[in-house]
C-alpha cells in the first residue's frame, strides 16, 4: 500500500508516493525551522536508493522555501534509543546501482558541467543561503559522517559516534566528506579518519573540533532548536550574504566542484572494483570487509 508524503516547496505542497509502509524521510516546518528526519531506524537510517532520492528532494524543497530560515538534518532513533543520525550507505540493500542511488554517487561525475554537483544534497546543505544544522543523536558513519560535515553546525548527543568506515566496505568515500572534513579539521586528522577508520566518541569529536557542542541525549533536540531559533532572528537576506562570504572564503568554486566530482568518481570506481572481486570469489577473505552496521553493533 502506498503512503502519501508531502514536502513543502516555495509555493505549494508537492505530493509523492512512497512504496514503503512508512515514508523513508520526514519533513516538518515550524517556527520557520525546517527539520529533515531520515526515517529508516531499523537500519540506523542507512541510505538506500529510495532514501537518497528522498533526501535530495527534501533538501531541495527546504532550500527553496522562503518560509524556512534554518534547516536541521537528523535521523530517527532506533528501537529503545533517544536520537539517531545516519549509518552510511546501506551495503546490504546494495545502495550502489539501486534506483535513486545516482543522486548519491553521480555517474560520470567528472564529465560535463561540474556545476551540477552544487545541487547534490550534501553540497546543497553546505551552500544554501540558510544555516544548516546536523543534529547528531546517534552514529554518523560513512555517508552519514559526510552529511554531518556538510552542515554549517554540528550538535551532538553524548552517545553519538563519528567514523568514516568506507574502506572496510571496499569503498573510498562519498557525499563530499573528504572535502568537508579537510576544511573543518585539517588534512592530518582527516587522513586519520579515512585511513584508520577509528570510531570517534562525541566528547573526543568536540576536542578535535568536529562538533560545536555535546549535550545529554535527552537535551539534544531542545538545544538544537534553541540554536535554530537564535539563527532565525537574523534577516534572511543578511544571512544569505553571510553564507555567501563564508562559502567564498573556503575554496575556489571550480576546484570545489572538481574535488567533489573526483571523490564521486573514485567511489564509483571502488564500487566497480569490489563488484568485480566478488564476482571472482563469492566469499571474500574473512575480516576483509566490515559493514558499518556490524561495526556499530560490536560497540554495544
Amino acid at each position: 500500500m502506498s503512503t502519501l508524503k508531502c514536502l513543502r516547496t516555495e509555493r505549494s505542497l508537492v505530493a509523492e508516493l512512497a512504496t514503503d509502509p512508512a515514508p523513508v524521510i520526514l519533513v516538518e516546518v515550524s517556527e520557520r525551522i525546517g527539520l529533515i528526519t531520515l526515517n529508516r531506524p531499523e537500519r540506523r537510517n542507512a541510505l538506500n536508493g529510495e532514501l537518497m532520492a528522498a533526501l535530495d528532494g527534501a533538501v531541495r524543497a527546504l532550500a527553496s522555501d522562503d518560509d524556512v530560515k534554518v534547516v536541521i538534518l537528523t535521523g530517527a532513533a532506533h528501537e529503545g534509543g533517544v536520537g539517531g543520525f545516519c549509518s552510511g550507505g546501506d551495503v546490504k540493500a546494495g545502495s550502489q546501482g539501486s534506483p535513486g542511488s545516482e543522486l548519491g554517487v553521480p555517474p560520470d561525475a567528472r564529465s560535463g558541467d561540474l556545476s551540477r554537483h552544487d545541487g547534490h544534497a550534501a553540497m546543497r546543505l553546505h551552500l544554501m543561503p540558510k544555516p544548516t544544522i546536523a543534529m547528531v543523536g546517534g552514529p554518523a558513519v560513512g555517508a552519514g559522517c559526510s552529511l554531518a560535515a556538510a552542515c554549517d553546525l554540528r550538535l551532538s548527543s553524548e552517545d553519538a559516534v563519528f567514523a568514516t568506515k568506507f574502506s572496510p566496505n571496499g569503498l573510498s568515500g562519498d557525499y563530499g566528506g573528504t572535502l568537508f572534513w579537510t576544511r573543518i579539521i585539517g588534512t592530518a586528522l582527516t587522513r586519520q579518519l579515512y585511513l584508520l577508520n577509528e570510531m570517534i566518541p562525541a566528547r573526543r569529536a568536540l576536542e578535535l573540533g568536529m562538533v560545536h557542542a555535546v549535550v545529554p541525549p535527552a537535551d539534544l533536540r531542545d538545544h538544537t532548536f534553541q540554536v535554530a531559533r537564535q539563527l532565525t532572528r537574523t534577516p534572511a537576506a543578511l544571512m544569505a550574504l553571510i553564507k555567501a562570504n563564508l562559502n567564498d572564503a573556503e575554496e575556489d568554486v571550480g576546484r570545489r566542484r572538481y574535488l567533489f566530482a573526483q571523490e564521486a568518481d573514485n567511489q564509483a570506481e571502488a564500487g566497480r572494483l569490489i563488484r568485480a572481486r566478488l564476482e571472482r570469489s563469492a566469499d571474500p577473505p574473512a575480516g576483509e570487509y566490515e559493514p558499518a552496521e556490524q561495526a556499530l553493533q560490536s560497540r554495544e
